[in-house]
């Protein structure tokens, strides 16, 4: 009864659980990012199981598996979001995860005839941060285990015929290869008989032999090693006794002479081979002794079987000695020809160790909380995650609960906040003794901490301006929290240089990027000066995000060469494999999976990319070789290939802004762009290479130690060969960029 109680007690808490994760995601979404510049909501859900739900006659060795609608973050599928229960007791087994498969593996084979409960939880993730909306359960069942319906000669005969076959009729059609003769066993005392075992139909026979001897008792045994046609295997051995003569004799005991860990509350049984006279069945023929003290017990006698219930529980790691004496006679008056004597021990009491928290995070009276803490508890050993939920971790506002969500991994509970808490306020956490371990034990106590968020921050405002308003833009202004670090930016417009920035006509700062920590309101004037007059050339193209990346690929990277550095951004989309780069390859953030940040630099890429080609405005005509040439700013158009070839001062092309750092080339490609080895490009007149773009048609080569400037946006792939430099971008819309022992600097 107190079992049952406590399973509506932690039914009761998983239905609360349940529905405040409900609740809290009535207000939610799932969004997954298909980088196309539109969100679509998709929640990650389970689509298919193995078992399907409500299935029967499931194998007892069956592997349970679980199918998503979608990838999800392997590191999230684990033990505690994919199990498997028997009743309340959960089984043990192993977690795998592959493409959309969670697959469970049971430890050892699973019960026959028996309902099992799989359920993965909303613990699940997919890549994007997004949890399943609800915990998925589903149920089977392993269908009817064999078991041994009849046997001949039957449970306790007596005047067995010494010439008589021993058989054991199943409930079902058996493997006929299981039932053999270590399946099947029949021993006299401890020796066992020899003999032929055989099977058909449903009827497994043993024939002895030698006639069997007379006035001896024997066992005849089936293991639970037999399995029927489906490969169920029996639950238990099947084992009964018989006599060949009149003898009266005890065949079986419960517990076993010698019987070690016996529970404190066992029933002793003596089984006989003869129907009894139950009236010689009592306190005097059937008694138990603790030492030299007789225990007080009820004796009953039933069918073979007589039994002796204590009036209390036995006494843990103590030896008991029971006795059946000669008093006791069957219905024809035969009696025992000696007392049977057997001993057994209790097992010994094993005081738990209970789970305590350990750790708090924040700990108990801490200040200045930030208001996006994740609260953990850390616990003294591993928990049952179904006792860590909304009922048994919980936060509150003074009385008022805060809602949540509720994970547990390793030995550590997490409460995640659905929204950020109040600053300046007092909270309390609580681990109530609802939580429990792996072996069912509670903690001792409620568990409880306080802590105070951090206080309101004062807003501070930073105001910016151009000087002239033409001259340039400026971003980083706004409002932020006082001692923050604060970075400006100055840009300045085509025909225009920074100078500085002032305060009150005070100057503060000669660098674009200003950072300070503010303490104040302050107000900027960033400087710009008129650039002498010189060519400036077309407008730029604008990168976007893709700006951010000193290599972008759409189908990959590929280095050779263990020295190349790249300071940038490196990444690909959608295809995300990256090879023979390491982070110690890169000065920037080298991106690995396929990251949304990627996808967006992408779909920037593409965007400058079809601007480049759909320039048209005062064209000039692009030679197909430029070495020994050198240009002014520009728009060159050639509508097949370009590139630098030839040696000497013919493997050289020179870009000359004429003084003006803003000068803008633009040279657009219909096909291939290549450099020939050794060759380079030099910039003259203040010349920059962030201002130089190579829109390429198709794919783009620079030679094996040529030395290279610009942003080259290719519509396929992009190759520096080895020793290659480029002080500019590699950015492929389609294929991929190949690396071979490489300089490449984003200007």
């Amino acid at each position: 009864m107190k079992k049952k109680i406590m399973q509506r007690r932690y039914f009761s808490m998983l239905s609360m659980s349940l529905l405040l994760i409900m609740l809290t995601l009535s207000f939610t979404q799932c969004d997954t990012d298909d980088f196309t510049g539109e969100l679509e909501g998709v929640c990650p859900e389970v689509i298919t199981t193995d078992p399907v739900n409500g299935a029967t006659n499931v194998l007892t060795n069956k592997v349970i598996t679980a199918t998503f609608n979608e990838i999800m973050e392997s590191e999230t599928i684990n033990e505690g979001t994919f199990y498997v229960k028997k009743g309340a007791d959960i089984v043990s087994g192993q977690v795998t995860y592959s493409g959309t498969t969670a697959t469970f593996t049971p430890a050892s084979l699973l019960d026959a005839n028996t309902v099992y409960t799989a359920t993965v939880t909303r613990g699940a993730m997919d890549p994007m941060g997004n949890y399943m909306i609800s915990d998925y359960t589903w149920s089977f069942n392993t269908g009817v285990a064999p078991e041994v319906i009849l046997t001949d000669p039957v449970e306790g005969a007596s005047d067995v015929a010494l010439d008589k076959a021993i058989t054991a009729d199943f409930s079902t059609a058996m493997n006929a290869a299981t039932v053999n003769a270590t399946s099947f066993l029949l021993k006299q005392g401890t020796t066992a008989v020899e003999g032929v075992v055989t099977y058909l139909g449903v009827k497994a026979t043993f024939v002895p032999t030698l006639d069997l001897l007379p006035n001896k008792v024997y066992t005849a045994t089936i293991t639970n090693s037999v399995e029927d046609v489906a490969g169920n295997p029996m639950r238990n051995d099947t084992t009964w006794s018989f006599a060949t003569g009149s003898l009266l004799l005890v065949t079986i005991t419960d517990p076993l002479n010698g019987a070690i860990d016996v529970p404190t509350d066992q029933t002793v049984k003596a089984t006989f081979n003869k129907i009894m006279n139950a009236a010689t069945i009592n306190n005097s023929t059937f008694t138990l002794m603790h030492g030299d003290s007789p225990v007080l017990g009820t004796v009953s006698y039933d069918g073979y079987t007589a039994s002796f219930e204590p009036l209390v529980d036995l006494l843990p790691g103590e030896e008991y000695t029971a006795t059946i004496t000669t008093g006791t006679v069957d219905l024809t008056n035969n009696t025992l020809a000696a007392n049977y004597i057997w001993k057994f021990t209790t097992k010994e009491l094993i005081v738990p160790v209970l789970p305590e928290i350990i750790n708090t995070d924040p700990i108990d009276e801490a200040i200045d909380v930030a208001l996006d803490k994740v609260i953990t508890a850390t616990f003294s050993k591993t928990m049952d995650p179904a006792t860590i939920n909304s009922s048994t971790f919980i936060l509150r506002n003074g009385s008022t609960q805060v809602l949540g969500f509720i994970d547990y991994s390793g030995v550590e509970g997490t409460f995640t906040p659905n929204s950020p808490l109040l600053p300046g306020t007092l909270y309390t956490a609580t681990v109530t003794k609802g939580a429990k371990d792996l072996e069912g034990n509670a903690l001792l106590a409620d568990s409880v901490w306080s802590f105070t968020t951090t206080a309101p921050l004062i807003q501070l405002t930073v105001n910016l301006s151009s000087d002239p308003l033409d001259g340039g833009v400026t971003s980083g202004g706004g409002s932020f929290d006082s001692g923050a670090s604060v970075t400006v930016l100055a840009e300045p417009n085509a025909g225009y240089s920074f100078d500085e920035w002032t305060e009150n006509g005070v100057s503060v700062s000669v660098l674009e990027s200003y950072t300070f920590v503010i303490n104040d309101n302050r107000t900027l004037v960033a400087n710009f000066t008129l650039d002498p007059v010189g060519p400036a050339g077309p407008l730029g193209i604008n990168l976007g995000s893709a700006a951010n990346f000193a290599i972008l690929a759409g189908a990959g990277v590929t280095n050779t060469g263990v020295t190349t550095r790249i300071t940038g951004d490196v990444g690909s989309f959608p295809t995300a494999t990256i090879n023979g780069l390491l982070g110690t390859n890169v000065i920037g953030t080298l991106y690995t999976v396929a990251s949304p940040i990627v996808g967006t630099a992408k779909t920037d890429l593409t965007t400058a990319f079809n601007d480049a080609q759909s320039r048209s405005t005062d064209a000039i005509s692009l030679p197909g070789q430029l070495g020994g040439l050198t240009l002014a700013p520009g728009l060159y158009v050639n509508a097949s290939t370009s590139g630098i070839s030839g040696t000497g001062p013919n493997g050289i092309l020179t870009l000359d802004a004429g003084g003006n750092p803003n000068a803008v080339w633009i040279f657009k490609m219909g096909s291939t762009l290549i450099t020939d080895p050794g060759t380079s490009i030099v910039l003259a007149g203040g010349a920059q290479a962030k201002n130089i773009f190579w829109s390429v048609g198709t794919s783009a080569t620079l030679g094996t130690n040529s030395s290279f400037f610009g942003n080259i946006l290719a519509d396929q792939s992009i190759t520096l060969n080895t020793g290659a430099t480029l002080i500019g971008r590699a950015l492929t819309r389609v294929a991929s960029v190949t690396l071979d022992t490489n300089i490449v600097t984003k200007p």
